[in-house]
């Protein structure tokens, strides 16, 4: 059962809830420049004494960021923290930001990564929902924004975009490229993102499935919105099919770290893997010969059910794909 808390007004009409706004960065100075501008303008919800702040955590050995973050506290409307980590790999800046975080008696952590930036309402949307059903964790939406040279096949396919469901909806996962989280109950169920996955990503998907084990609840704020920016360097089919593949590494540690554990999960793993490819793969073809090159975003789509299918196979072997060694975007 979840026990997580929710805003609720006090006596005097209001709380005292701090709210840190949490991005990790490594060597996007433009992006993080972005970010830093819109969450400097972000509005708040009325009702509540909120007490927002935020925590930018420097993934870069050479502590790169923190010039410009000092530079920007100078005169930022709230609060601005620098922490750096240079050990290198997603989870320990994210840990990282939990730490300063609980350090700074936090209630709330609202993630959100530095090649996006947030929607006016977003804080607002993510809180509005956390106090009608008082949620572990609140997913908000993911927009992209694509370069001008962008291919028309890769924006017709939708390949970026995200699930979308109603506002206040139940739903089984998140992410932490848009999402609220109660921290104080996060911190009561021993939860922290897995270092396992540090350079493959993943290490959201495992921390959400685990939070959702422990009998915590995940919900959506449909209006709670960021728009990240797609650099052109993942605009191209090989970028996609690694995405894909990545996201297979990602499934097959989940379904091994399952319930009901056993040595018959590798086999069942290999199975599973063997039937995507073999799907994927025939329907490729079949798209290919029926459509040739005329509909490019329908012969790709057959391509995500086969990388995926490689990426469980490959990952059954313990080969996974280290996706965050390279940068994409500035």
């Amino acid at each position: 059962m979840d026990v997580a808390r929710s805003l609720s007004a006090g006596p005097g009409g209001g709380c005292d809830m701090r709210v840190a706004l949490c991005a990790a960065t490594y060597r996007r100075p433009e992006g993080l420049g972005r970010l830093l501008n819109a969450l400097a303008v972000l509005e708040l919800p009325g009702g509540v004494e909120l007490e927002p702040l935020a925590v930018i955590v420097d993934n870069s050995a050479a502590a790169e960021a923190q010039a410009q973050v000092a530079a920007a506290a100078q005169s930022f409307r709230w609060p601005l923290h620098y922490v750096s980590e240079p050990r290198r790999g997603i989870t320990f800046a994210r840990n990282a930001a939990l730490e300063k975080a609980t350090a700074l008696d936090c209630d709330f952590v609202a993630f959100i990564d530095d090649d996006e930036v947030p929607a006016p309402r977003w804080l607002s949307a993510l809180l509005t929902v956390q106090h009608q059903s008082g949620a572990t964790a609140v997913l908000g939406a993911v927009e992209p924004v694509f370069p001008a040279e962008t291919p028309e096949w890769l924006i017709a396919g939708r390949f970026f975009e995200t699930h979308a469901f109603a506002d206040g909806a139940e739903i089984d996962d998140a992410h932490t490229a848009n999402v609220l989280i109660d921290l104080r109950r996060l911190a009561a169920l021993g939860l922290r993102f897995d270092h396992r996955y540090a350079l493959t990503g993943g290490e959201d998907t495992m921390l959400f499935r685990d939070l959702r084990d422990a009998g915590g609840r995940i919900v959506y704020a449909a209006d709670a919105v960021v728009y990240e920016t797609v650099p052109p360097s993942r605009t191209r089919l090989g970028w996609l099919l690694r995405r894909w593949y990545r996201t297979g590494n990602v499934e097959a540690a989940l379904y091994l770290r399952g319930r009901r554990r056993g040595a018959w999960r590798r086999p069942a793993n290999l199975l599973r893997g063997l039937l995507r490819v073999a799907v994927g793969g025939s329907l490729f073809l079949a798209y290919l010969l029926v459509l040739g090159f005329g509909r490019k975003e329908r012969i790709v789509r057959p391509l995500y059910t086969l990388c995926r299918g490689c990426g469980i196979l490959s990952s059954t072997f313990g080969w996974n794909y280290s996706e965050y060694r390279e940068v994409h975007g500035a």
